[in-house]
């Protein structure tokens, strides 16, 4: 399939607008997944689908190795639903991430008013401090803990390796202990 998908990238350069349908059929059940996967299901996702067919088709003279269409193509659908999702401000609110170890530990006296108000007032600092990353940091950050997605699966997402996301992640966690030590 590998020599198929090149044949076809290079014919579609080449300007046959037939391998450029060919190629996109091939990927369409694909594609249209990895949308649903990166937006939640989202109601949108043929029109997300449609700007992913109109960057692939306008960038796709851009692509240096044919034979990596696969990554280049998954990293334009990602990009196009990380634009999707900041056009539509879906942010997930502060309580619906998943605690990281030793950020916040209940216990019994978590009912208590005073014990309520520090637990508000720390969700409060911690979401400042994640808005306050770097949109790359923020957005490696939002895909491990937000979406729960693993270190391998981020790095082929943004174009890194899969060790540089767990170290940016390990900082990130280090930087926000220390940032919100009580």
């Amino acid at each position: 399939m590998s020599q198929t998908i090149s044949t076809l990238v290079s014919r579609t350069v080449s300007g046959d607008s037939d391998a450029y349908e060919q190629l996109i059929i091939s990927h369409n059940s694909l594609i249209l997944w990895l949308i649903r996967h990166h937006t939640d299901g989202s109601e949108d996702a043929e029109d997300i689908r449609q700007e992913v067919v109109i960057r692939i088709f306008r960038h796709l003279g851009s692509l240096k190795r044919p034979e990596a269409f696969g990554s280049w193509m998954r990293s334009i659908v990602f990009r196009e639903c990380m634009r999707y999702l900041a056009s539509k401000k879906l942010h997930v609110s502060i309580e619906t991430l998943p605690e990281p170890e030793n950020l916040f530990i209940d216990t019994d006296l978590d009912s208590l008013p005073c014990k309520h108000m520090e637990r508000l007032e720390l969700e409060s600092a911690l979401a400042s401090e994640i808005s306050s990353l770097q949109e790359p940091v923020r957005n490696i950050f939002h895909m491990h803990y937000y979406r729960g997605m693993r270190c391998r699966d981020i790095a082929e997402a943004v174009g890194m390796k899969a060790g540089a996301v767990s170290v940016t992640l390990h900082r990130v966690k280090e930087r926000l202990k220390e940032k919100l030590r009580v």
